[in-house]
């Protein structure tokens, strides 16, 4: 097992004040005591951020509805602006033109578009979205291209726009949090805004605004919208991809790309990446995934990426999109998988670990700043509602932005957790492909009662003990251990006294047993009562990533005791 991380330099090493409630902003910070139990501090967290988000947004909402924005060079720069008012899209289509596109619900069919004192005739609209699509009975989602029948004609400089209906996204704020933070560490990434939609006369309520990327897009980050930009879905680079842009179709540059990645030797194929690829972008692009939680995207499901061959330095770059499930995942690892080419040939060699490594540390301490991003999400809400006169959306947005800033806390936290967890225990497997586990310590979940923990002996074996203290626990020993990719089993032997199931608790294990930290989390080798020594085992395939290995007992009460020289990994055959 390679080590891909460490502790980057300049990361803090205590929790920011603002894990625990606390923002700064102009109507003033909102404290929250960290000596709580669990519960208590879990839910005063909750109200810091809703008291803290109102603040910001009572102090903030007449600056939003008052101050126009500043036209500058770029027009689309007023059309993202932060303080620019809510757009509302009224789409109207002929009954031929409805008709063409409730057959066709992807092909451009010829409409006028209204927003404000503007009139707009003739641009083409069709409905978009993987996962996301609505039909038009529904909430759709839309592309406008505002010149595919008129040439030239253009929105705030903008030829085409995504109208996205978030139907994935109950905040409506993840892919404005997501991709402020790829374009925050130099990643091509689309602005963000929101708007409201009507469509023939219905109100379709509030929408999220993308940035195209289109040549405007490519012109703006590669200075030259000529090259091949390419998407994949569910594929990686070595697949045929839909391509968007560039006059050659071959694909012989992706191709070539391709081939390189595919190159045996570790150092060769990095020697070569460095000819073809924007390396230093896809860098920062990995660790946004990563502080995003971007589960959907290239490293972690090969899916959600675009690519782009610049014309003139002959080398592809990484864009990053479709991240509207961003900060969901808080607890995901920090270290990626090396299932997709381009990650495998980055961590495969000590200079890629390196780089990774040193720009983690350096965007985790320069980007991941909560109050500049709480801050963001504030002033997006505070936006919102200086737009609406509806009580119960004031409510919504309110809603909306208390659960994002907890979900970017929530993230932040849990990185900075793994970044100083002790590291992962080096196992000695022997000829049988066995390894013996040690490093073991007690954990209890949160919200679950009290438990005791001892270590000891039980005759003459030396044992890990749990005990429910006063009632319902949920507590284990706990290992985390370096694994290669594989088959496993977790084994060990295990005695009860007088262990009552959380019969209350049906989605828990119950009892009693052995199993690893995050899926699969289910197991029915498990004891309850009175159990002489029995020998349990957990089967579960291993990724690369560090594996956390757990002795738990789940139960309104009694005792167990795990052998500790039983428990043991062996190589699955």
């Amino acid at each position: 097992m390679q080590e891909v991380f460490a502790i980057p330099r300049g990361a803090p090493r205590t929790a920011s004040p603002c894990l625990f409630g606390q923002f700064s902003s102009s109507s003033g910070g909102v404290s929250v005591q960290k000596g709580l139990s669990a519960g208590t501090r879990g839910r005063t967290i909750w109200l810091a951020i809703w008291v803290s988000l109102f603040a910001f947004v009572v102090g903030h909402t007449a600056l939003a509805a008052n101050k126009p924005p500043k036209q500058k060079k770029d027009p689309s720069d007023a059309l993202f602006a932060t303080n620019a008012p809510i757009l509302t899209f009224s789409i109207q289509v002929s009954s031929n033109e409805l008709a063409a596109l409730q057959k066709a619900e992807r092909s451009y069919v010829r409409s006028t578009i209204t927003v404000g004192a503007n009139v707009f005739h003739d641009v083409g609209v069709h409905l978009k979205g993987n996962g996301s699509f609505r039909p038009l009975n529904d909430k759709p989602s839309f592309v406008a291209k505002f010149d595919r029948y008129v040439p030239d004609q253009k929105f705030f400089g903008e030829t085409k726009i995504a109208l996205n209906n978030s139907s994935q996204d109950g905040t409506y704020l993840a892919e404005f949090m997501g991709n402020a933070v790829f374009r925050d560490a130099d990643v091509p990434a689309s602005r963000i805004t929101h708007a409201r939609v009507k469509f023939n006369g219905r109100d379709l309520g509030l929408y999220v605004l993308v940035e195209m990327h289109n040549k405007e897009f490519l012109k703006r980050w590669f200075g030259n919208g000529g090259g091949s930009l390419y998407e994949a879905y569910l594929a990686d680079i070595d697949s045929q991809m839909d391509q968007d842009n560039g006059d050659d179709k071959s694909q012989n540059d992706r191709k070539r790309f391709a081939e390189v990645l595919k190159i045996p030797d570790p150092a060769q194929r990095w020697a070569k990446l460095r000819e073809v690829m924007d390396v230093d972008r896809y860098v920062s692009h990995l660790v946004c995934e990563v502080f995003t939680s971007h589960t959907d995207g290239y490293a972690m499901n090969r899916n959600n990426y675009r690519i782009y061959h610049h014309p003139n330095t002959e080398k592809f770059t990484f864009i990053g999109h479709g991240v509207d499930w961003a900060f969901q995942n808080t607890g995901l690892s920090i270290k990626p998988p090396e299932n997709a080419l381009v990650t495998k040939a980055l961590l495969s060699v000590p200079e890629g670990r390196a780089l990774f490594k040193e720009r983690f540390g350096t965007l985790f301490t320069n980007i991941f700043q909560l109050e500049v991003m709480t801050n963001r999400v504030n002033t997006a809400v505070a936006r919102l509602i200086a737009h609406t006169q509806n009580t119960n959306e004031v409510k919504d947005f309110l809603r909306y932005g208390a659960e994002m800033n907890a979900r970017i806390i929530g993230r932040r936290q849990s990185i900075t957790n793994k970044l100083y967890a002790p590291p992962p225990v080096q196992l000695a497997f022997d000829s049988t492909g066995v390894a013996r586990l040690r490093g073991w310590t007690s954990f209890t979940r949160k919200n679950a009662g009290p438990a005791l923990y001892e270590r000891g002996l039980d005759g003459s074996k030396r044992v890990l003990r749990i005990g429910a203290a006063n009632g319902p626990t949920i507590a284990s020993w706990r290992t985390r251990v370096a694994l290669e990719q594989g088959n496993y089993v977790f084994e060990g032997d295990v005695r009860g006294l007088g262990i009552l199931a959380h019969t209350n608790q049906s989605d828990f294990n119950l009892g009693a047993g052995l199993r690893i930290s995050g899926p699969p989390a289910r197991t029915n080798d498990f004891i309850l009562g009175n159990t002489p020594w029995s020998h349990l085992h957990f089967e579960f395939t291993a990724n690369g990533e560090d594996v956390e290995l757990v002795c738990e007992l789940q139960a309104k009460g009694g005792d167990a005791w795990f052998d500790e020289d039983s428990l043991r990994i062996a190589r699955k055959k």
